[in-house]
C-alpha cells in the first residue's frame, strides 16, 4: 500500500481535530459548527436557497433547515420569499450574521496559522489549491454508482480467507 490508500485516514484525523476546535471557538458565539459553516456559506452567497447550502456543503436538507430555524431565531440569517419562485425563500445574513461571520474567520485564521506554521506561503497556496480540487471532485460524486462499483470490483476480487477468531481463553 502507498501513502495515498489511507489518504482519508489522514484527511479524517485533519478534520475531527479542526472541527473539535471549531466546536469550542464558535461556543461563545452561541454557535455549532454546522451553524457557523451555514452562516458562512450563507454570507458567501447572499441570496442563497437552503437546497443551494445544503449541495455547497453536502449536507441533507432537514440539517440545513434545523440550522437555519435556529439562527432565524437566533437573528443571524433572514429568509426572502423568492420573487421568481414563490415556493421558495432566499437567505440573507443579518448585520449581526454578519459581525457573528467575522469573528468565525477570526477563528479559523487563527487555526489556519497554527495548522500552516512551518509552511511557506507556495506550500499553503498548494495545499489550499489541492484541497478546493477534492472538494469539488467529491461534490461530483455519485455514491450509489461508486459503490455500485465497489461492489462488481470485490466481486471480481480475489480473497484471502480470513482467519477464525481465536478462543484465547
Amino acid at each position: 500500500m502507498n501513502n495515498i490508500t489511507h489518504f482519508s485516514s489522514y484527511s479524517g484525523v485533519f478534520f475531527r481535530k479542526t472541527q473539535a476546535y471549531m466546536k469550542l471557538a464558535f461556543k461563545r458565539l452561541g454557535l455549532s459548527f454546522l451553524e457557523a459553516i451555514v452562516l458562512i456559506n450563507v454570507c458567501d452567497n447572499p441570496g442563497i436557497i437552503q437546497e443551494g447550502i445544503a449541495n455547497n456543503l453536502a449536507l441533507d436538507d432537514a440539517a440545513v433547515a434545523r440550522s437555519l430555524k435556529q439562527m432565524e431565531t437566533g437573528g443571524l440569517v433572514r429568509r426572502e420569499v423568492d420573487e421568481s419562485n414563490m415556493r421558495t425563500k432566499q437567505v440573507y445574513a443579518t448585520a449581526e450574521g454578519e459581525s457573528c461571520k467575522k469573528e468565525i474567520d477570526f477563528a479559523m485564521d487563527h487555526w489556519n496559522s497554527i495548522i500552516f506554521k512551518n509552511a511557506t506561503p507556495k506550500e499553503q497556496e498548494n495545499i489550499v489549491a489541492a484541497l478546493r480540487r477534492l472538494q469539488y471532485k467529491a461534490l461530483e460524486i455519485d455514491l450509489d454508482e461508486a459503490l455500485m462499483v465497489l461492489g462488481a470490483k470485490l466481486q471480481d476480487a480475489p480473497r484471502e480467507p480470513r482467519n477464525a477468531p481465536t478462543d484465547n481463553h
